[in-house]
């Protein structure tokens, strides 16, 4: 096996493993679930990728062909943003929803 194909198996390793690790502040309930986290996890990451643009917005005044790539791009993200905000939502409720019918 090559070491970089030993290396991105550690790092998935890692990767998933740390994320079941998280821990839930509410009740000392223990593990989130491995779909909020990564809905919380894409979302963040989205939204990174939105500001990112204001700040490539002003390199791109003066190609048009370009920007209207990157806004284009960007109408997609929002999109999904708001997608995962709706998840999320959804994923919030239907925990809280069962930790009050468990207790």
């Amino acid at each position: 096996m090559a070491k970089s194909d030993t290396q991105n198996q550690s790092t998935q390793g890692q990767s998933s493993s740390s994320r079941s690790g998280q821990s839930s502040s509410q009740g000392g309930q223990g593990k989130i679930d491995n779909v909020l986290y990564d809905v919380v996890t894409v979302l963040h990451e989205k939204s990174k990728g939105l500001e990112a643009y204001d700040k490539y917005e002003r390199d791109l005044q003066n190609n048009s062909e370009v920007k209207e790539i990157f806004d284009e791009i960007r109408r997609n993200d929002e999109q999904a943003v708001q997608r995962l905000q709706d998840c999320l939502r959804q994923l919030v409720g239907s925990e809280g929803g069962q930790q009050n019918r468990a207790a």
